[in-house]
């Protein structure tokens, strides 16, 4: 009996150590494959991280790249606003000085009528020394009434029709042509600029001056607010066939024809 239990002993014991041997064969196997494992997922980890790492470094390089294209056009685009409106001040400013533009200011309005009532008192009593031109408007005195004026003019119309620097002023028979624009009197003339420079211009102008003692009816009357409208009409380059009304010239002509009369 006492041999059958040490032999049962042995096997059990046997048995154990089999067991014991298997289980820390499994254990040992397990972590090694564990610590295979974790090393391999480090490296794959360190691996995207250095990918990602890249994939940043690229985006940053797009950003700035990106950035600098943005500066570059916002510089580019003001620039073209500058020159945008440059070219528009430039544009307005041709447009003022081939009068396009409509203008609004103060001023002066001067209105110039024919002396039917001169002519007839004349054409009455002195039917043998009356002239009929000499109570009548000619173009002539617009002319140089309007040029008497140029230095302190900044816009100028007769009867709503814009005076440029080539505008013509003529005769027709009996009715006067601006701008190939049919006129008869009363001729109101309004003209933009300091109304008391022009009220001085005016009392100096030998036209003015003229047509007062030749008992024409002229009026004038200091504006706060005038308006003129643009000129429409088209320009005329046949310089050598009509008369212009330039800014700035001396009324040498009214000065003369004051004179001859």
């Amino acid at each position: 009996m006492g041999k059958i239990k040490t032999q049962r002993n042995i096997l059990f014991l046997t048995g154990t150590s089999l067991i014991l041997g298997i289980m820390i064969m499994l254990s040992i196997h397990t972590n090694l494959a564990a610590e295979v494992t974790t090393e391999n997922n480090t490296q794959e980890l360190v691996g995207y991280i250095e990918d990602l790492e890249a994939e940043i470094t690229d985006l940053e390089t797009q950003i700035a790249t990106t950035r600098d294209q943005i500066e570059l056009l916002e510089s580019s685009q003001a620039e073209e606003q500058t020159h945008i409106s440059s070219m528009n001040d430039t544009l307005n400013q041709l447009n003022m000085n081939a009068h396009l533009t409509t203008l609004e200011g103060p001023g002066i309005i001067i209105t110039l009528d024919d002396n039917t009532v001169g002519a007839e008192f004349a054409q009455k009593n002195n039917p043998t020394t009356y002239v009929a031109s000499n109570y009548i408007v000619h173009d002539k005195d617009l002319l140089y009434l309007i040029r008497s004026l140029a230095s302190a003019t900044e816009a100028c119309s007769v009867n709503d029709v814009r005076i440029t620097d080539s505008s013509s002023i003529r005769c027709a028979g009996t009715i006067i042509l601006i701008n190939s624009t049919r006129l008869a009197p009363p001729y109101e003339i309004k003209i933009i600029g300091d109304p008391d420079e022009l009220e001085a211009a005016l009392m100096k102008s030998g036209t003015y001056l003229s047509l007062v003692y030749r008992g024409m009816p002229i009026q004038y009357a200091k504006q706060d607010s005038l308006t003129i409208s643009a000129y429409t009409g088209a320009y005329s380059t046949n310089y050598g066939t009509i008369e212009t009304v330039l800014p700035g010239d001396i009324d040498e002509e009214t000065n003369n024809d004051s004179s001859q009369e």
